[in-house]
């Protein structure tokens, strides 16, 4: 996919998880609470979108927009949540490199999750 990145743009640490149940419960409501538990960390660098790849996200409804590459890791899918500081982010698609590791590289389009604190 993508072959022509240079490994020293991945500055970025990405912890990569899902919101898993803590086993308890909000006292006000009642509901069950859940909480981001990290299954793996990687490596990664911020991938600067085209005027018309980011067209055609805007396209296809995937707002604030960001995508990054990482060293090929089939482990990485749609199921799984990023955190990269403080921001959450969902991964809307994974675009798998088809060539053979060491070079390999993974694009990862992700939407970040804004977060209304009014």
């Amino acid at each position: 996919m993508a072959k022509n990145l240079n490994p020293s743009r991945m500055t970025i640490k990405l912890d990569f998880g899902a919101n898993d149940p803590t086993g308890k419960r909000n006292p006000n409501t009642g509901k069950r609470e859940s909480a981001f538990k990290i299954k793996f960390t990687k490596w990664a660098g911020k991938w600067t979108l085209t005027q018309t790849q980011a067209l055609n996200l805007a396209g296809a409804k995937i707002e604030n927009a960001a995508v990054f590459f990482v060293r090929h890791d089939k482990r990485i899918t749609s199921d799984l949540l990023i955190y990269w500081g403080k921001d959450e982010y969902t991964i809307e698609s994974v675009t798998y490199d088809d060539g053979l590791p060491p070079d390999g590289f993974d694009l990862i389009t992700c939407s970040k999750k804004v977060v209304d604190h009014g």
